[in-house]
């Protein structure tokens, strides 16, 4: 006599914690497995990663005073913002890198068909420059680099090499304008002369009128219309317009005596040389921006070759922060990875105890479905 079979009148969806628990009991040594399984792989991917590191180094626009050499003539200044700006944006550079890498192979660990463009790319990142230069801004240079090399020298050093390179090019900014100037004081010098030359010779010119009418009338002195009166003849004077000036007398009146003299003294005069107040004070400042020239091709100059910090970086920036060695590795990270092994792992080994608990209801639900 067969047994009815019972069937419920519906379906059950509440799930019990305590067959959830039981199941993973039962199934505790696919948990296990699995996080070993991860753990292993975990510490092998450590194992054949080649650890990477992170140095840093941060800086803050330079004091006004670090470029008051460039300001020793009117017109030219070198401002902070300038400088920091002029430093970040060669730092930036890919040709600038580049040509450091190429000058300090030996002390990179690079493959020799690396892509060198996408190694600067994932090795360097700056930040900072588009920040106001309000007393806030702070460049922060981070190089990552592979296990073997001295990361922190060679960022300090690249950064030393460029704030030369940066300095350099403020130094020829201040030189080129400086010698633009002295072409136009020369130019200057030479219309002034130019300009005082003809005044002389048409003073001279106006001299010469002035000696012959003044022989004709045979005024040998200085004198005067009322002195000089009516002649005995009883002719009257004509007064010439030969004057030194609208207004004032005739020239000839100074009598051809003084006129004379004063006619030598100006060719003598032109003979030794073309000088004024004018000229004096050109050539005073051409004096002034050759010497600042001569100065600068000996490397001489005080406040820009002489008399500053000897190191480049201090020079254009201010230093918060060196590049130094690292505490350990940024990547990667060993106590993060194993971690999510574990994690992982775990989960795996859930879900590994869900599907073998699934397939065995699957295989024990065919026959009862059959029958």
């Amino acid at each position: 006599m067969s047994t009815p079979v019972q069937v419920p009148n519906g379906h059950d969806d509440e799930i019990d914690l305590r067959d959830l628990a039981l199941m993973l009991i039962e199934g505790w040594y696919w948990i296990v497995g699995t996080v070993v399984v991860a753990v292993i792989a975990a510490f092998a991917y450590l194992t054949i990663t080649t650890p990477t590191y992170e140095t840093r180094f941060r800086a803050v626009p330079a004091s006004s005073a670090n470029f008051s050499g460039f300001s020793l003539v009117n017109g030219f200044s070198i401002t902070p913002g300038e400088a920091y700006r002029a430093l970040g944006n060669r730092l930036s550079s890919f040709q600038n890198f580049e040509a450091f890498v190429n000058a300090n192979r030996d002390r990179f660990e690079l493959e020799e068909d690396i892509d060198l463009g996408r190694e600067f790319s994932s090795r360097l990142n700056i930040s900072g420059l588009a920040a106001e230069l309000d007393g806030s801004a702070m460049m922060e240079v981070r190089y990552s680099y592979p296990e073997g090399e001295q990361g922190e020298a060679i960022l300090n050093d690249y950064i030393r090499d460029t704030s030369e390179q940066v300095w350099e090019t403020l130094r020829s900014r201040f030189n080129d304008y400086n010698r633009a100037q002295i072409a136009n004081l020369n130019t200057r010098l030479d219309l002034q002369k130019e300009t005082l030359q003809r005044s002389r010779e048409e003073r001279l010119f106006t001299l010469e009128q002035a000696i012959n009418v003044a022989r004709r009338l045979d005024i040998e002195k200085p004198t005067t219309p009322q002195q000089f009166g009516r002649q005995a003849s009883g002719n009257e004077v004509i007064y010439a317009d030969i004057s030194s000036g609208e207004g004032s007398l005739p020239l000839y009146f100074m009598g051809y005596q003084a006129l004379e003299a004063d006619r030598d003294t100006l060719r003598e005069a032109i003979d030794q040389g073309l000088s004024n107040s004018n000229i004096r004070e050109t050539q005073q400042q051409l004096e002034q921006r050759l010497r600042i020239a001569e100065l600068l091709s000996s490397g001489q100059l005080y406040g820009v070759d002489e008399g500053v910090e000897p190191n480049h970086t201090e020079r254009v920036v201010d230093v918060v922060e060196y590049a130094f060695p690292p505490a350990g590795p940024s990547e990667p990270r060993k106590g993060l990875i194993l971690a999510l092994s574990l994690v992982l792992g775990g989960m795996l080994g859930v879900m590994l105890v869900f599907l073998v608990r699934f397939g065995r209801s699957l295989r024990g639900y065919s026959p009862t479905k059959s029958a």
